[in-house]
């Protein structure tokens, strides 16, 4: 079953916003790859820039990673990652504000898959901490429905 994900690269008129967001694929072995497949075009957030939504095929043992990143008119970056399985439900998600990567909800054991990515993508050394905290239960469970 093939998995939707976007990836968008877009800003504002004036340049004060923008915005980006990426498709990957981790597999178990903790390769990372852009997520390729059949696309097709969709309207992006902001007003200059191109967007689409890519029908993904994640294999066995593999895992879709969805980045956001938005950038504020001060300069701030802020969005989030998002781990999903192959049936297209969302195992685990991080926050990314004031240059750190929080755990929002889900399972912390799909982490790996985000530091993967953000390893990939060369966003880990800018980040302040992007490890999970030694802290047990920081995550909300994610409840279904």
């Amino acid at each position: 079953m093939p998995v939707r994900l976007l990836v968008e690269a877009s800003r504002s008129r004036s340049g004060l916003h923008a915005e980006r967001k990426i498709a990957l694929i981790v597999s178990s072995d903790g390769k990372v790859r852009e997520a390729s497949g059949e696309t097709r075009p969709v309207k992006p957030l902001y007003a200059v820039g191109e967007a689409r939504e890519v029908e993904a095929e994640v294999g066995e043992g593999e895992l879709a990673v969805q980045v956001r990143l938005v950038r504020g008119p001060r300069g701030r970056v802020r969005g989030y990652v998002a781990v999903i399985d192959r049936e297209g439900r969302e195992l685990y998600r991080t926050v990314l504000r004031k240059r750190k990567v929080r755990p929002s909800r889900g399972d912390e054991r799909y982490h790996r898959a985000v530091e993967l990515a953000l390893e990939y993508l060369s966003i880990a050394k800018y980040l302040r901490s992007y490890k999970p905290s030694s802290r047990s239960g920081s995550a909300r469970p994610h409840e279904e429905g």
